[in-house]
C-alpha cells in the first residue's frame, strides 16, 4: 500500500469513529424542554452522519485518485467560494449568499451556465424554505429582505 493510500486510509478512520461519536453523543442528549422546533440532537446527528459517510468512502475507495490538470484550479475556486460564504451572509443575505456560492461551484466544475444559474437559485430558495419556513430557524434576509 502506498504511503499516500495508507494516510487515506488512516483519516477515513478517524472521520468514521468520530462520526459514530457524535452520532452516539447526539443520541443521550436529553434537555427538558426544547428551546427550537428541532431540538439539540439534530444538527450534531447530520454532521455526525456525514462525517461518517464521508470516513467510510474514504476508507474504502479502492484506488488512488489520478488529478487531471485544472483539478487544483477548480479546488481552489471552491475553497474560496466556501470561505468567502459566511462573510456574505450578513451584507447580501442568505439566498443571494447561497445562490453565488452554488454557482461558484457549478461553474468551477464546468456545468452549463443557464442551468448552473437556475439550479443555484432553486437550491438556494428551496434551503431558505426548508431551514426558515419548515423548521422556523431564522437565516440572514440581507438589504432586499430575501
Amino acid at each position: 500500500m502506498k504511503a499516500g493510500l495508507l494516510g487515506d486510509r488512516i483519516t477515513g478512520s478517524l472521520f468514521l469513529l468520530i462520526g459514530i461519536g457524535a452520532i452516539w453523543h447526539a443520541w443521550s442528549l436529553d434537555v427538558p424542554f426544547a428551546a427550537d422546533p428541532v431540538g439539540p440532537k439534530a444538527f450534531p446527528m447530520v454532521v455526525g452522519a456525514l462525517l461518517a459517510i464521508a470516513g467510510a468512502s474514504i476508507l474504502l475507495r479502492p484506488d488512488e485518485i489520478a488529478w487531471e490538470v485544472g483539478d487544483y484550479g477548480r479546488v481552489a475556486v471552491v475553497a474560496g467560494a466556501s470561505f468567502f460564504y459566511p462573510l456574505a451572509l450578513e451584507f447580501i443575505g442568505f439566498v443571494l449568499a447561497t445562490a453565488l456560492l452554488c454557482f461558484a461551484c457549478g461553474k468551477a466544475f464546468r456545468g452549463p451556465t443557464i442551468g448552473t444559474a437556475i439550479a443555484s437559485v432553486a437550491l438556494s430558495v428551496t434551503f431558505l424554505l426548508l431551514i426558515d419556513v419548515v423548521l422556523g430557524l431564522p437565516l440572514p434576509r440581507g438589504p432586499l429582505g430575501i
